[in-house]
Parts: structure tokens; C-alpha cells; sequence
């Protein structure tokens, strides 16, 4: 049984962890730290999509080692088997591979420490029979038996400027309003990167309506919503970014919100299961510019083929065999984030589910949260997201979901054939 640990040293414990961990979030950024300068895109191009392309990582090693020191520091005041303990352990060890992988740029050891940070294409879900590539692989089949008929997604779309100004509008409509600007950048790889203060829109892009209501739901109403109730906590602020091991928790509930609320599109169902699937490839052996040119082959043109190869490439050797695993944290982030809540609405705990949103976490947290929530020592989230707001829909969802996993329905197919579809075929 777990050792009694006074309230005032656990408050104690997380105030001193939270400088620490706050420090080590703010000046060891892995997603900036592994961008790529706007000028190695130009070069690519300019040299006809033929030579590698030449990044440069400016990557502050003394700093980083003095990070390293601190976290080496306040290492040995976290034994003990309290629950709290464990994950500020979990913790500390996350930031320490995060600081682990920037030394490693471009060598070997940087995709060894990516895959342990986030599991790679060949990583098996919940330590089960399926790999993240068979998953993504799964759904883009299912998704390809369906006709891509996504005609809203490849026209009329907005220009950043235009998907700004939409944006800006919708977080002043937000109630309570999230303190949030809009910026419009050529810094960034994705259309839309979330930090807790800012959202950045790369320049170049354009978004379809669609795409205004799917990262209004994974950028604002997951990524900043999380951030901002961790930033609000009195003891523990550092769940503002919470650690690298909490990537895939985060990134599977915003997928979930864009499921949930019908914003995910198929092309963007796609792009999820590409990214593992080009991931292997870098893995298997494939250089930039043969997995550049698998993309080619998969999206609307050259720049975002680059972007999509930049992705997975950032940081890792150009050459092959290797690569920045983060993608695929996407598709078992959601898989893993949708059970959780199944299991938690199943036995009405709201507050656990509450937990989830209280700030930067991953679901293996989420217990501890709840129980140092119940002692006062964690606030309840300020902000919700609306999937929650609507506590009896998602009792409704989750209700029916169950109770459909349980029933036996292996003639439904036979019938539908038997008694409906066939009709179509002679209507006219």
C-alpha cells in the first residue's frame, strides 16, 4: 500500500517539479527546434526537386545540458510510491528523451529516441497484434471503398488571410473566450500549428469550410483548451505543455472532437494514414526525395508534398531508414482516447472525464489528476469544450455505441443486400 504523503508536501513537490518542467517545455520546443528555414524550400525547387534538401537545426546544446542537470537534480525528491510521484516521474523522464532526441539530429539515435517518444509505423497498439501501419491501413482501405466525393474540400477555398479573419471571429464569439491570436506565418509545415497563446497559419495555404470547422475543433477546442486549463492551475501550471509523452493523448482527442463532430473529411481521414504509411517507407529505407515523390502522387501539388515529406523528416537523416515519428500517434490516439471515454461515461464518472480536460496529459494520468482534483490540489478545467458541454449527447453516443459492439450482427450485411440495395439496380 502506497505511503501516506502530507498534502503540503505533495503541493510542495509540484511547485518546485513545475518550475522545472516550465523551464524545459519553454526552451527545448521540439516541433520548432526540428523546423525548417523557408530558404531550404526555395533551394529544393530552384534545383528542379533533385538534391536532397540542406536544413539547418540551431539547436542550443550547453542550454540543453543544463536542462539536463536540473531535471538530474530534482530527480531523486520524486521516490516514492505515491501515485503522484510516479507521474512526475513519468514526466521528467518524457522531457529528459525530448531533450535526448535534439542532440541526436540527423544521426541514428534520433529515430531509436522518436520511436520510444512516440512509437513508430511498426509499433503494436495497446502492446496487442496490430501496428499502427496495419491500422492506417485499415482505414484508408475502408475509406477508399467509399467514393471521395469531397467536392466542398477542392473548391472554394479560403486564403490564410480570408481563414484568419474567420478564425478571429469565432474566438471572440467563444464564450468564455480564450485568450488567442491569430498569426499568419511561412515558419511552420502544417496549415495550422496550436501553441497556447497563438495559432499560426502558414501563409501558402488555403482551407476549405470544412477545414475552418475541423481545426476550430482539434486547434482551439483541444490543443489551446488543454493548454490554457493547465496554464491555470495554481500548483501545477506546467500542464500547460505537460511533456512529449503526452503527444498522442492530445493529438487523439482532437482527432476525436473532428470524428465527433463531423469535421473529419475523408482527404483528411487520408492524410492521417499517409503520414504512417510514408513514415515506413522513411523507415523500410527511402530517402526524402523517393518519399517526396510517393506524395506527389497523393496530393493536390509539389508544396504540399514537400510539406507533407518535411513532416516526417524533420530531424532524421535524409537519406533513409529513419524517421520523426510523431505521425503516427494520431490514429492510436484516437482509438485509445475513444475507449477511455466509452469505459468513463459507461460508469457515469464525469469527474474522470473532466480530468482528461484539466490540462496537458496523457491517459495514463488521467486517475491521478482526478484524484488529486478530489484533495484540492488540482482545479476543476475553466474552459470545456462543447463534446462535454453536452454531457447527455455523449451519454447518448456512447450508450448506443456499446450496446451495438455487443449484438451479434454478422446478417445485417446479408439483409441490407437481400432486401434493399438490390432495388437499386433495377430503378431505372
Amino acid at each position: 500500500m502506497p505511503k501516506i504523503v502530507p498534502k503540503i508536501k505533495l503541493v510542495s513537490l509540484l511547485q518546485e517539479s513545475s518550475l522545472v518542467f516550465k523551464a524545459c517545455a519553454k526552451k527545448s520546443k521540439i516541433l520548432a527546434a526540428l523546423s525548417w528555414k523557408p530558404e531550404v524550400i526555395n533551394e529544393f525547387f530552384q534545383k528542379k526537386e533533385t538534391a536532397l534538401p540542406k536544413p539547418v537545426y540551431s539547436i542550443d546544446i550547453k542550454e540543453i545540458k543544463g536542462l539536463l542537470e536540473n531535471l538530474k537534480s530534482l530527480e531523486p525528491k520524486l521516490q516514492g510510491d505515491h501515485p503522484m510521484l510516479a507521474w512526475l516521474r513519468r514526466t521528467l523522464e518524457s522531457y529528459k528523451q525530448g531533450m535526448s532526441l535534439l542532440i541526436s539530429v540527423e544521426t541514428d539515435r534520433f529515430f531509436e529516441i522518436s520511436s520510444e517518444m512516440y512509437g513508430n509505423s511498426q509499433t503494436k497498439i495497446f502492446k496487442g497484434q496490430t501496428t499502427n501501419l496495419e491500422l492506417a491501413r485499415a482505414i484508408s482501405q475502408r475509406i477508399s471503398v467509399c467514393s471521395l466525393n469531397d467536392i466542398g474540400e477542392n473548391f472554394q477555398k479560403k486564403s490564410a488571410i480570408e481563414f484568419a479573419t474567420s478564425f478571429e471571429e469565432r474566438i471572440k464569439r467563444r464564450e468564455p473566450v480564450i485568450p488567442l491570436k491569430v498569426e499568419i506565418t511561412d515558419a511552420i509545415t502544417s496549415k495550422v500549428v496550436a501553441g497556447m497563446n497563438k495559432v499560426k497559419l502558414r501563409k501558402d495555404a488555403r482551407f476549405s469550410e470544412l477545414e475552418l470547422e475541423a481545426l476550430w475543433n482539434h486547434e482551439v477546442e483541444s490543443h489551446c483548451l488543454t493548454a490554457h486549463n493547465g496554464n491555470l492551475q495554481k500548483y501545477c501550471d506546467f500542464l500547460s505543455a505537460g511533456g512529449p509523452r503526452t503527444t498522442m493523448t492530445q493529438e487523439g482527442l482532437a482527432v476525436f472532437y473532428e470524428v465527433y463532430a463531423h469535421t473529419m473529411s475523408q482527404l483528411r481521414f487520408l492524410s492521417l494514414c499517409h503520414r504512417v504509411e510514408a513514415i515506413s517507407l522513411a523507415e523500410s529505407g527511402a530517402s526524402f526525395l523517393e518519399v517526396y515523390r510517393w506524395y506527389k502522387d497523393r496530393t493536390e501539388n509539389p508544396l504540399d508534398a514537400f510539406f507533407n515529406t518535411q513532416r516526417i523528416f524533420r530531424g532524421a537523416k535524409l537519406t533513409g531508414g529513419g524517421a520523426f515519428t510523431k505521425d503516427v500517434v494520431y490514429l492510436p490516439g484516437l482509438l485509445s482516447v475513444y475507449n477511455f471515454l466509452k469505459l468513463a461515461v459507461k460508469n457515469q464518472n464525469r469527474v474522470l472525464v473532466e480530468s482528461l480536460v484539466c490540462g496537458r496529459m496523457a491517459l495514463e494520468d488521467v486517475s491521478t489528476i482526478a484524484w488529486l482534483r478530489t484533495h484540492g490540489i488540482i482545479d476543476p478545467p475553466q474552459y470545456i469544450p462543447a463534446w462535454l458541454k453536452n454531457w447527455e449527447g455523449l451519454l447518448s453516443f456512447f450508450s448506443l455505441t456499446a450496446v451495438f459492439d455487443g449484438l451479434d450482427l454478422s446478417n445485417v450485411q446479408n439483409y441490407i443486400d437481400e432486401q434493399m440495395l438490390h432495388d437499386w439496380d433495377v430503378a431505372i
